[in-house]
């Protein structure tokens, strides 16, 4: 696979359901963030971060909950680059050279394939080109499972594609009421 196909397929990547578990690593070996993701095809998410609250987001809006129950509502959430919904949807990521984004794929590393089918890439920091990041690509996803850089790991565990029908009742009551 070449570079401008696996970007046009990351920037297109929208699962019509999915679910796992996320964590962020530091390089100095510190957990950042864990939690869980339950994601609706356009834009639907919850996302459960442990000791830091939920963020329920749809196309109309968003509703955070912090750990105390304090609500706020406001404009559908844009997630951070390091956010599990930004490595299920790549479009998030900012990796495809556009003003602010901080990594692009580097045509000069080939992208292969690991012994359990995924993909991986190389992308290269915009503004320090000497900085590598290497993202493990699910194969038919098209979502990033693991970007692993210099300063972080992000990662999305135990990705499933099919939610039971318990957790899509929940999703569809908990997405509505925003």
């Amino acid at each position: 696979m070449d570079h401008t196909t696996l970007l046009r397929l990351l920037l297109a990547a929208d699962p019509p359901q999915a679910a796992c578990a996320f964590r962020t690593v530091f390089a100095d070996g510190e957990t950042g963030e864990t939690g869980t993701l339950r994601y609706l095809a356009t834009d639907r998410w919850i996302l459960d971060v442990d000791h830091g609250g939920r963020t329920i987001s749809t196309p109309h809006g968003s509703r955070y909950t912090d750990p105390d129950g304090n609500v706020r509502t406001g404009p559908s959430a844009t997630p951070s680059f390091t956010s599990p919904v930004a490595l299920l949807l790549p479009r998030h990521r900012g990796i495809d050279g556009g003003l602010g984004h901080d990594w692009v794929l580097d045509p000069s590393v080939p992208i292969t394939e690991t012994a359990d089918g995924s993909l991986r890439a190389v992308f290269r920091h915009t503004e320090n080109p000497a900085h590598q990041a290497e993202a493990t690509i699910h194969p038919t996803l098209h979502c990033i499972l693991v970007m692993h850089t210099p300063v972080w790991t992000a990662e999305l565990l135990d990705l499933r594609t099919t939610l039971s029908e318990p957790e899509l009742k929940e999703m569809e009551k908990l997405l509505n009421e925003v």
